[in-house]
């Protein structure tokens, strides 16, 4: 036998064998999926991302000394379910969620202590049947058309869209109502999306740039470890702008991107802001699994107005107040619209 091959073979079964033993070594052993393990991750999961404890002075190791022998005593999921949605109801963040897998437990949600509410104040449905005399749906969720012959409407549901087709979409929109007097933009029922859409519609009815809204995210272990501030402005976009009166419709169920669309429009000297103060949840959101495979929803970052105040948890209060009632709505009436309408 070749004895230079005889020594190759023998470093290389050493090496082999040294890796196989180092892989097992690094080899991480995953936590117990006790009720213990299950909140502690979940703690330390918003220890380590949670972007709103200084803003909302949240003491979030008071938290776990608080809960943790409430976690170890559960003797159900039912019982841990209580333990976890009662330590991130300290939080009141309408983005904070406990989604589980047990569809008698369901979901968890923060900010309004426990499900979030079906919205009772606005149905698109009676808009269009009641209210328009045309429509043109863009995207699933953007569309335009008039409430008379000098009053236009744009109604948007989430900022999901691709921003070319929402580009594209307001093209159609701007040329489609130039020659209304003014213009109701309704987000009464917008659920969230891309804070970049949010700029580039508020961008089509702006007349000079502005400041309307700062951004920073965790990105790092200490509450107070931050990435450096983003300045967001609104500024003229597309080829041609909207620059006469704008009335632009919320309600508490405005939210996310829908706020941050708020922030941005309320910059243009032409907007006036309609309804019921926003939601008041502003921030991105990251989701984790927690060893039972239930999700949890973090909010990451600290989202303020143009005046530097934070209002994550107060959301954004209109300049004019009207609140629908329920049963007016599931009649076919919209008074808040018909104020805009009037105003």
């Amino acid at each position: 036998m070749n004895i230079k091959k005889t020594i190759s073979f023998g470093i290389l079964m050493l090496v082999v064998l040294s890796f196989t033993s180092c892989e097992k070594m690094l080899v991480e052993v995953k936590p117990d999926n006790s009720y213990e393990n299950n909140f502690q991750l979940m703690w330390e999961k918003f220890d380590s991302h949670y972007g709103l404890f200084l803003v909302n002075k949240i003491d979030w190791d008071a938290v776990y000394t608080s809960h943790l022998p409430l976690a170890r005593a559960a003797k159900n999921e039912k019982e841990l379910f209580a333990v976890l949605s009662s330590a991130l109801s300290i939080l009141k963040d309408q983005h904070v969620n406990i989604i589980t897998t047990d569809p008698i437990l369901t979901d968890y949600n923060s900010g309004h202590n426990g499900h979030i509410p079906a919205q009772q104040d606005f149905l698109f449905k009676t808009v269009r049947n009641h209210y328009l005399i045309e429509y043109q749906e863009c995207t699933e969720n953007f569309g335009y058309g008039k409430l008379s012959d000098e009053i236009g409407y744009i109604h948007v549901s989430s900022h999901m869209d691709n921003l070319s087709d929402i580009k594209k979409a307001m093209d159609k929109a701007i040329k489609a109502l130039a020659s209304s007097r003014k213009i109701v933009f309704d987000i009464r029922g917008h659920h969230g999306g891309s804070d970049n859409i949010s700029k580039y519609i508020a961008g089509r009815f702006a007349k000079s740039k502005r400041l309307f809204m700062t951004s920073q995210k965790r990105n790092g272990p200490a509450h107070d470890d931050f990435e450096s501030v983003l300045e967001w402005y609104v500024e003229p976009e597309g080829g041609s702008q909207y620059t006469k009166p704008v009335i632009l419709l919320t309600t508490s169920h405005t939210i996310s991107a829908g706020e941050t669309f708020t922030f941005a429009m309320r910059e243009n000297v032409n907007v006036i802001q309609m309804g019921e103060t926003t939601a008041g949840a502003f921030s991105d959101t990251v989701p984790f699994q927690l060893l039972n495979g239930w999700l949890i929803t973090v909010s990451v970052g600290d989202y303020r107005g143009s005046d530097g105040k934070s209002y994550e948890g107060i959301g954004i209060s209109p300049h004019i107040y009207s609140k629908n009632q329920q049963a007016d709505v599931l009649a076919g009436v919209d008074k808040t619209l018909e104020l805009a309408m009037r105003y």
